[in-house]
């Protein structure tokens, strides 16, 4: 229940203040005074998106009083209240639009989703709820008291969730086998060269041995007779040395003789190790084969997977990392599906009941609101609740449910929204809330010219259907008509002043003098028919 709104320099007005009452408020005013500002108002502060701009440093704010269903949302959605009583209010500022609950700054999704289903706002010739074919099914879960709706809203919550994880794996299972033959593929391909990481440089220098054998067999031999071999070698002159140094050892030349000696013997080792390397460079044309394939299948596994034999084993580990997260991502896949297919069978049973339910839901309404219509002036009037199923669970159910009306005997069913006069419109409306009035955990509804198209002669019946579910729930109701304003508990009137360069309205609470001026007003300009 809305307990106060007031606002600053929103839109036309520069400021406004409202205290209702329990029962029926209503606001009355000649047309473009301002009270579908008040409206907007109204809208902005359940967490609606405002169709205009707004000048910044304006604002709105509401008092509320909540009851057991806004707490128990508010408890649900993480927002602490103490007491009954809390504010919300929006501020607006050049680049954003701040909401506030008692203070605190939170989304206006969150304000929205706790004021959703306390407060309803029937705007003219569009309530969102019931000329929307695509939620006539929440006229009848208005009166379902069973925990179906959660069950199924629970279930097709977890659905949307495993859709998007699967969403999220962007690829089909053919995309999977795929790419995990591929990946083993590259795995047998490095296993199969059993690659040692010591042989990266290694094969590469035996098979440029290899290549130039004859060249290094020669080169090898000539050094060697240089060395030790040929009659005049470094090792037959450096001996000759040695033994005339060995005549002055007595004058204290040992030191150069000992210098002497270890030359000779560093000839005789680097002598040795040609020797020993000379038999190496006798390699058949078989193993040069062999060592230009090896080097080949090294190059080309470089060439694919890394510049070194530890780079290219290095990838090896990462293909098969990658190898195990296609395989669990193949069996997460198939989980999920799995999951999925379960869940749409879990919906199909629980949609199958739902619209047993709101079947049995239909026919008893269908008696109350054909009462209703009969009192508004309308028995002549039908309604159906048809049911079309749907290939797969929707968000609402297993059948789409659409409100069917027929105003005139013989006349064609029509599509709710699709009534023709405003006048019946407006009365099928009032005759659905009256009907599901008891079953509402509504706060306040507020109604937006429910009178619209509707003449003098059946104001009062419109009036008396609105008291009657003021009793039970507040209402606020913008009205032309006296007979509804009549009947309000409080009445507030909207005016509207211009002067050369701006125009802006003004809203009072009438006095009871006022009040009967006002109403005698709106008595005096109704059209006469």
């Amino acid at each position: 229940m809305i307990l106060t709104l007031r606002g600053k320099n929103f839109l036309t007005f520069p400021e406004f203040y409202m205290e209702f009452s329990t029962g029926m408020n209503a606001i009355t005013g000649e047309s473009g005074a301002g009270k579908t500002v008040l409206l907007r108002a109204l809208k902005v502060i359940t967490g609606k998106a405002i169709d205009q701009n707004v000048e910044p440093g304006s604002f709105v704010e509401a008092t509320f009083l909540g009851d057991e269903t806004v707490f128990a949302r508010a408890s649900e959605l993480g927002l602490d209240f103490d007491g009954e009583e809390f504010l919300v209010r929006v501020d607006f500022h050049p680049q954003k639009t701040l909401y506030r609950l008692n203070g605190h700054i939170i989304p206006r999704q969150l304000v929205k989703e706790l004021l959703d289903g306390h407060i309803e706002i029937h705007s003219q010739h569009g309530s969102v709820k019931l000329l929307d074919p695509s939620r006539h099914h929440l006229i009848l879960d208005k009166v379902i008291s069973s925990n179906l709706i959660r069950d199924y809203e629970k279930k097709y919550n977890q659905l949307i969730s495993i859709r998007r994880a699967l969403g999220k794996l962007h690829v089909d299972p053919s995309a999977i086998e795929r790419e995990k033959d591929f990946t083993q593929y590259q795995i047998a391909e490095i296993d199969n060269a059993r690659l040692n990481p010591a042989e990266d440089n290694e094969v590469e220098l035996k098979y440029k041995k290899a290549q130039n054998a004859k060249i290094l067999q020669q080169n090898f031999e000539n050094l060697v007779n240089i060395l030790k071999e040929a009659d005049d070698s470094a090792y037959v002159k450096l001996s000759t040395a040695i033994r005339e140094l060995n005549r002055f050892r007595s004058l204290g030349y040992d030191d150069l003789l000992e210098h002497a000696q270890l030359a000779l013997e560093e000839i005789g080792y680097l002598h040795d190790m040609l020797t020993n390397e000379m038999e190496t460079f006798e390699i058949d044309e078989e193993e040069l084969v062999r060592l230009e394939e090896r080097l080949n299948l090294i190059q080309s596994l470089k060439r694919k997977y890394g510049s070194t034999v530890e780079e290219i084993l290095e990838m090896k580990k990462e293909l098969e990392s990658k190898l195990k997260e296609l395989q669990e991502l193949e069996n997460k896949k198939k989980e999920l599906l799995n999951m999925e297919k379960e869940l749409l069978e879990e919906l199909e049973n629980l949609g199958s009941q739902l619209d047993k339910e709101r079947k049995k839901v239909a026919e008893k309404l269908y008696k109350e609101i054909k009462k209703h219509l009969h009192d508004l002036r309308m028995p002549s009037a039908a309604l159906e609740f048809r049911f079309f199923p749907e290939p797969s669970p929707m968000v609402y159910g297993t059948s789409r449910v659409v409100l069917f009306v027929r105003t005139n005997p013989g006349a064609d069913f029509m599509e709710l929204g699709s009534v023709a006069s405003g006048g019946e419109l407006s009365r099928i409306i009032l005759a659905i809330e009256a009907a599901v009035k008891d079953s509402l955990d509504l706060g306040t509804i507020v109604f937006d010219e429910i009178d619209a198209g509707v003449g003098a002669r059946q104001g009062h019946i419109l009036a008396e259907k609105l008291n009657e579910i003021a009793k039970s729930t507040q209402c606020v109701v913008i009205t032309h008509l006296p007979q509804i304003a009549e009947k309000a508990r409080k009445h507030f009137a909207v005016t509207k002043k211009t002067t050369d360069t701006f125009a802006y309205s003004n809203i009072v609470e009438l006095t009871p003098e006022e009040r009967k001026k006002e109403i005698k007003d709106m008595i005096g300009k109704l059209e006469v028919r």
